[in-house]
């Protein structure tokens, strides 16, 4: 197994990862300032740099769309499917969502409802600012996001299965840069990476571990510690390895399966027994708001130069986009063979973001629903008791509470499990040279020993930082991300010229 490593991408990006744990655990003040001090700079110098890529990688994506490269089968004219339509949608789906949409789809609708910014025109607890919080959520969870995740893993797709590239990020630049990428200073970037994917991971299954923390707190009455983080971490990095052992066939479909019927389920529920007119009303209202905005909230074209409210809101979410999109793209990539490019964009673009637009109409209208009719309840749960906490507050009004909190839990666990399991699989083979067209299993052994990080540093974070913590934790990962998935995009025009040029040439002929 050492003789398949690639040492330059392998070491510098577990060294990096040990030496932050053991920062973490020896002096976390010290680890909170270094964090604040590059996420100030990152956010205040290229806060217009990630929303303005994100938009483009938007348009490309529906220029790829309507142009001849969308009639190209991943893997060739006669490649097989590795999974079915419906399978390969609940694979995507959960891969890339993991618990964000669980931690934020109460909690952020509330925070903006009460703290609109400035520019927006609206009075805290106002029919505009209510308006203004449902619409936001879109811009953080929706089409432009799944976008920066589409570009990186269509160019990656047809790099790998079309192409022959090997299973590495050298494959998302080499159409736009040719060989130059490989060798050591390929390997170097798949590190990168690596070290950014596994951080962005590690923040994310913080969030998770206050959620499950906050929740075992309200239902069972078991006190928040680090002990049951460190329980709960254990758990579900272990059952995401035994998934991720049975290969793509086998725990990874299945589970993304179970998580899938699980968000339809909750989702469903909260129409059927929540306030379901005022759902339609202020859902339809923000939606509308949202596509009539669409270019000025995304080019903050209205949002004075001395705000900051698009910095540490929308900049720190797209930040997080981008960390996951280079590793995530080989995976998203890597189960892409036997459909077309159309198809895929409607996979992983199209339906993810109706998928979000009625999680957030379900969840973020009901708790504001609520929280306007119990004067500001779920607003002050979060000012007492943290963001986490907010989701149990919802239930607490609604039929079956108690049950629906442990289903929540489960939720949880299950959607983390998912994402580590499929995450695993794609960081496993990219520090080592085990994977290929033909052979895509990577070594279990490998998983292990990144799963096992994973789970410290969320632990740790969970523990010792909090969410401002995590989300800076989250947002270093962003800048090298951004970074190569532009480089995917020069990629992905470069090959969407091409056959265009292909597709007038075949014409003429003819």
């Amino acid at each position: 197994m050492i003789r398949q490593l690639k040492p330059i991408a392998f070491w510098p990006a577990l060294t990096a990862m040990l030496a932050a744990l053991i920062l973490i655990a020896i002096d976390q003040q010290r680890f909170i300032h270094i964090t604040t001090q590059i996420n100030t700079i990152l956010i205040h110098t290229l806060s217009p740099l990630f929303l303005y890529s994100a938009l483009g990688l938007l348009l490309l994506c529906l220029a790829t769309f309507i142009s001849p490269l969308g009639k190209v089968r991943i893997g060739g004219a006669a490649a097989e499917p590795i999974y079915s339509p419906f399978r390969w949608f609940s694979v995507s789906l959960t891969t890339v969502i993991a618990m964000g949409i669980l931690f934020w789809a109460v909690a952020e609708p509330v925070v903006h409802f009460h703290e609109p910014p400035a520019f927006s025109g609206s009075h805290p607890g106002s029919d505009d600012a209510l308006r203004f919080a449902m619409s936001s959520v879109f811009v953080h969870w929706t089409l432009a996001p799944y976008a920066i995740y589409t570009v990186a893993a269509l160019t990656f797709a047809l790099g790998f299965h079309n192409r022959g590239y090997d299973f590495s990020i050298d494959a998302l630049l080499r159409p736009l840069i040719g060989d130059r990428f490989q060798g050591r200073f390929g390997e170097l970037v798949d590190g990168l990476v690596l070290f950014s994917v596994v951080v962005g991971m590690s923040a994310v299954l913080s969030g998770g571990l206050l959620l499950i923390g906050d929740g075992l707190r309200v239902l069972l009455d078991i006190p928040k510690s680090g002990t049951v983080y460190a329980l709960a971490a254990s758990f579900i990095i272990s059952v995401a390895l035994l998934s991720a052992a049975t290969g793509l066939r086998g725990g990874i479909q299945l589970l993304a399966r179970v998580n899938a019927v699980l968000f339809i389920a909750l989702m469903l529920y909260l129409l059927l027994v929540g306030p379901g007119g005022f759902i339609l009303r202020v859902s339809g209202d923000a939606l509308t708001a949202y596509l009539g905005d669409f270019f000025p909230r995304h080019l903050m074209t209205r949002e004075p130069a001395s705000s900051q409210w698009s910095a540490w809101w929308t900049t720190a979410f797209f930040a997080s986009w981008f960390a996951w999109a280079p590793l995530s793209c080989l995976f998203l990539g890597k189960i892409a063979r036997g459909y077309t490019v159309r198809q895929f964009i409607l996979v992983n673009l199209v339906l993810p973001s109706a998928f979000g637009i009625l999680w957030f109409s379900a969840f973020g209208a009901s708790a504001l629903y609520f929280d306007i009719h119990d004067h500001g309840a779920l607003y002050q749960t979060y000012k007492d008791q943290g963001l986490a906490a907010i989701s149990y507050q919802l239930f607490s009004y609604l039929p079956g509470s108690f049950v629906l909190g442990l289903f929540f839990i489960f939720a949880c666990l299950i959607s983390f499990i998912t994402a580590a399991d499929s995450n695993t699989d794609a960081i496993s083979g990219l520090c080592t040279r085990a994977v290929t067209a033909e052979a895509m299993t990577s070594p279990f052994t490998i998983k292990l020993l990144w799963a096992a990080i994973i789970g410290a540093v969320g632990w740790s974070s969970a523990t010792y930082l909090g969410v401002d913590g995590i989300k800076m934790l989250a947002n270093l990962a962003g800048l090298p991300g951004l970074v190569i998935v532009l480089g995917s995009a020069g990629s992905l025009i470069r090959m969407l010229t091409q056959a265009t040029r292909q597709s007038a040439q075949v014409e003429s002929e003819s």
